[in-house]
């Protein structure tokens, strides 16, 4: 779990519940940037598995699955 310390001056007129909201807010911002960024890698992974399953196996399966039919 991450954490955010910033030194944050409360805002004239503002309140100490504001500011948290605003640090709240930067923490999700942060939080979903993180999110996607994790999201993009797992799918890049996740083609390359594909790709490697299909080249490894399907193309040598072919023939395989061709006699199994035909008999």
């Amino acid at each position: 779990m991450m954490t955010y310390d910033t030194a944050v001056r409360l805002p004239p007129g503002g309140s100490q519940s504001e500011v948290e909201v605003g640090q709240f807010a930067a923490g999700l911002r942060a939080a979903s940037q993180t999110g996607a960024r994790v999201a993009l890698r797992l799918v890049e992974l996740f083609e390359r598995i594909v790709e490697e399953f299909c080249v490894k196996f399907e193309q040598p399966a072919t023939p395989a699955m061709a006699r199994i039919i035909a008999r």
